[in-house]
């Protein structure tokens, strides 16, 4: 699929206004919701955990950084008796690497200190994701959540709106269904406010209609007839 993935990045607070960015781009992605406006975005996993209020995990991250995940991934599956002998020098600590500059990161109190073995390399790997997706970019996705709350729910029930859902649900309403529009089915479902099926703009609609669905899936522009060609060209119709 041809989609945008929605993903934080701690880099973005190069921006003094990124915060505001993200308050606004939580309220556009709840207005689309609240009208039906599917924006060709979906939503990283981890994100939408963090949104809903819940544990991420290793498998969440697949997608969101694989280079992580393959680490970890290798980490856990090494010879018990190869970690514990130090030949990685792991320790609890994260490297972070921000605009061209290197700074190390204690997952947990005296971090730099604790040496990861093969007894305690689980909890590294979770304080690794833990800081990786949830704490170094808190702030970005607080602003996210109040932005969201302020247009579809108050922020006592916004982790309670994504807990109800499955990522693969709110992607579906933001991204859309990759299957053919079926015109048949569209126009058993349409309601007319101030015409009737027999008036001659709503005829010339549906006979047009395949040809412009033809054009548009060969421009991969689904999303935007929706948004452009409905609501901007044609009579006013509501989609149910």
């Amino acid at each position: 699929m041809d989609f945008i993935v929605f993903i934080l990045c701690a880099a973005s607070k190069v921006d003094p206004m990124h915060l505001e960015y993200f308050t606004f781009s939580g309220r556009v992605m709840a207005l689309a919701l609240m009208h039906k406006v599917q924006v060709g975005i979906v939503f990283d996993r981890a994100f939408f955990l963090q949104l809903a209020g819940m544990h991420i995990t290793l498998e969440d991250i697949r997608d969101a950084d694989p280079c992580l995940y393959s680490h970890c991934k290798q980490i856990l599956q090494r010879d018990p008796e190869f970690f514990d002998s130090d030949a990685l020098s792991l320790t609890f600590v994260r490297e972070v690497e921000e605009l061209g500059s290197r700074k190390v990161v204690e997952l947990c109190s005296g971090g730099k200190s604790i040496v990861v073995n093969s007894k305690n390399r689980e909890k590294y790997v979770d304080l690794l994701i833990q800081h990786r997706f949830v704490t170094s970019i808190s702030e970005p996705v607080s602003r996210f959540a109040r932005g969201f709350a302020d247009i579809l729910s108050n922020s006592g029930q916004q982790k309670l709106f994504f807990q109800s859902l499955e990522l693969e649900d709110l992607d579906w309403m933001l991204y859309g269904s990759e299957n053919a529009i079926c015109v048949e089915d569209w126009k058993a479902h349409t309601e007319y406010n101030g015409y009737k099926e027999t008036d001659p703009q709503i005829s010339w609609f549906w006979k047009v209609c395949p040809c412009i669905l033809m054009f548009l899936s060969y421009l991969n522009y689904k999303v935007a007839f929706f948004y452009h060609v409905l609501c901007s060209f044609f009579p006013y119709i509501w989609i149910s």
